[in-house]
């Protein structure tokens, strides 16, 4: 512990101000008088497009085709498929897509915009001809890229005009997916310099825009310097063992870096290095460099040890501020931060794909009205059967055809007290309904998708802090594969569980889906990922206490049980230790809660934790797959 705090004192000193300055003047696209209907399908010249399309598409499939030709598109075909295969499995984290836009001011896009979360790369362009009026020609490049080309839009995010003149290129452009290198597009972003510069160089006005237009983009999005990152170039050659070579290069680069080109020549891509090593010596790098070196050295240590001084900070920090243990807790987080960015692994952990079948709490024991878009089901019981339309079943489901509807069961009234509007009603439903008949009662199970039942369980409300509904949907998750896959909690039944929170979990349906779309997009950002000690799946258990901390398997244990008993039984849970959580005080008794504090998860997010933070402070030992 006092190896670490040593450590931690000695960097004080490199914590780094932002130098950048936001005074950066971009001649927006409305400024050089784009035409912007270039980009919606209505334009009358995209019409033209689309029939030329459709026509050739008819001339080709008339045509008759040599068995070379077919082989050639057959592996065509067969080697872009194993490319992106490529990144989807081994750059997974590199290509995750936050939206895709089809539609602008509801106009339909000729091509749908599409959104990344993670900027990791400048790719740097220059154009081969040299132009007179800078509004004029880029005018003139837009309509080539957009229309004869048939690209809808402008290949690059910017361009520099040869004086200093600075334009946003392509629409959409934070974050904006760009087109002109296919398997570098999902995490770069790209400037073009305005000038054949096959023979010249960059003049001084140029370089300090592109200067000027890299430390801009570096601190929008992030990007480290001193970090390398992947770019990959497709194999050309006849003899190719991988259909994409991947290199790993810092993430300033010029085209031909990134893709199969000679732009720009040798007499311009020297300027590249020189524009890197210029920004390398700014102070806010240099700090950053040796900033990074101390996360070399805190990596020595366990998340555990780390994220249990981090909290004897934050209390510290409650009862006097001291900003020796400010910039401590800023160097904590920037680590965890840093590690989480660019040491991600994938998780190979095998999730349970299968669906899960809840038991509903509907109070009718004999009748039921279940209404979909297409039909009405009027289902009642029969001593034991299920009776519909004087058809009688044992065990009766929705019908498949039926599944992609809404279901709703309108002969129970489940809505809300606090909407007035009666606006929603918690009783409908997607996936399968089934219904059958045990102890002379009608059991209705709604059968779906676990990531979809997560976005209906309501532990979590959509307001809160993100990074804590993440905690409480990643334990959620962990929790349901437990009972799915380790220990069904109703073994003799037909259903996994049921929908009362005081057996399982707060399970409200698909209405809530529609009022909650925080909590949908967390779910799908967290997909897959569960908590796992030793690559194992665990049940995320939490003891509560009333003064002021949790317990620990053990402490829990000797409630009921033997010392002997206790202590053996503890082995198999190393990660239930005892932790403080000052909430905890507002509780009676102690008692086994189903999640991690939720009050406590608040007092950590509040402080700029992170999910797998707080998840590794309840849990010890713990990993985030």
């Amino acid at each position: 512990m006092i190896k670490i705090f040593y450590i931690l004192f000695l960097v004080f000193f490199l914590y780094p101000s932002v130098f950048w300055s936001n005074d950066i003047k971009i001649i927006s696209r409305e400024e050089w008088w784009a035409n912007e209907n270039y980009r919606f399908v209505e334009w009358e010249e995209w019409q033209n497009i689309f029939k030329k399309w459709s026509e050739n598409a008819i001339k080709y499939r008339e045509i008759e085709h040599t068995k070379e030709e077919i082989l050639r598109q057959k592996l065509r075909s067969e080697k872009l498929k194993n490319m992106k295969n490529i990144l989807l499995n081994d750059y997974w984290e590199y290509i995750k897509v936050e939206s895709v836009n089809k539609y602008e001011n509801w106009k339909k896009l000729a091509w749908p915009i599409t959104k990344v979360k993670k900027i990791n790369a400048i790719v740097i362009h220059h154009t081969d001809t040299n132009y007179d009026n800078p509004f004029e020609s880029i005018n003139s490049i837009y309509k080539f890229h957009a229309l004869t080309r048939e690209w809808w839009d402008i290949w690059y995010n910017f361009l520099i005009w040869k004086n200093w003149e600075i334009f946003e290129w392509r629409a959409w452009w934070d974050y904006v997916v760009w087109a002109h290198n296919k398997w570098n597009n999902m995490w770069s972003v790209w400037i073009a310099l305005m000038w054949d510069y096959s023979v010249d160089k960059i003049n001084d006005k140029q370089y300090n825009s592109l200067k000027q237009l890299t430390q801009f983009l570096i601190k929008k999005y992030d990007i480290d310097l001193t970090e390398k990152t992947y770019f990959h170039e497709e194999c050309i050659w006849n003899d190719c063992k991988q259909p994409l070579t991947t290199k790993y290069l810092y993430p300033i680069v010029w085209h031909r870096d990134a893709w199969h080109t000679s732009c720009p020549w040798d007499a311009l891509y020297s300027q590249i290095n020189q524009l890197r090593i210029e920004l390398l010596k700014d102070p806010v790098f240099v700090k950053k460099l040796y900033r990074k070196r101390i996360y070399v050295k805190l990596r020595k240590f366990s998340d555990n040890k780390l994220i249990e001084i981090l909290a004897n900070i934050e209390s510290s920090l409650d009862e006097s501020y001291n900003k020796k243990n400010a910039e401590l807790k800023d160097l904590l987080l920037g680590y965890f931060s840093y590690k989480n960015n660019y040491n991600t692994i994938k998780s190979s952990f095998n999730v349970s794909e299968k669906n899960i079948k809840i038991k509903l709490s509907y109070p009718d024991k004999n009748n039921i009205t279940i209404k979909s878009w297409r039909a009405l089901f009027k289902i009642k019981r029969s001593w034991n059967k299920i009776e519909i339309k004087w058809y009688k079943y044992t065990i009766l489901k929705i019908p498949k055809k039926y599944q992609s509807t809404i279901l709703q069961i309108t002969s129970w009234n489940r809505k809300p007290l606090w909407d007035k509007k009666w606006k929603f009603n918690d009783n409908t439903f997607r996936w399968d309904l089934i219904v059958y008949v045990k102890n002379n009662e009608l059991v209705v199970v709604n059968s779906l998708n676990i990531e979809d039942y997560l976005k209906w369980l309501w532990e979590v409300s959509d307001f809160e802090n993100i990074e804590k509904i993440k905690t409480i949907i990643i334990a959620a998750r962990s929790y349901a594969n437990w009972y799915i896959t380790k220990d069904r909690k109703f073994p003799w039944e037909f259903y996994d569980w049921i929908d009362d929170s005081n057996v399982f979990q707060k399970y409200l349906w698909y209405w809530l889906e529609q009022r909650s779309p925080n909590v949908n997009k967390i779910v799908n950002d967290t997909k897959r990922q569960i908590i796992t000690y030793n690559w194992k799946l665990i049940k995320p258990w939490y003891f509560s206490n009333s003064n002021w901390n949790t317990v620990s398997f053990y402490e829990y244990c000797r409630i009921k049980y033997w010392d002997n008993i206790c202590s053996k039984e503890s082995k198999k849970y190393p990660y239930l230790q005892s932790v403080i959580d000052k909430w905890s005080i507002w509780l009676s008794k102690k008692w086994h809660w189903v999640w991690i504090s939720w009050k406590w998860v608040s007092y950590f997010t509040d402080r700029w934790w992170t999910y797998d933070m707080i998840i590794k402070y309840f849990l010890k030992g713990v990993d985030v797959l």
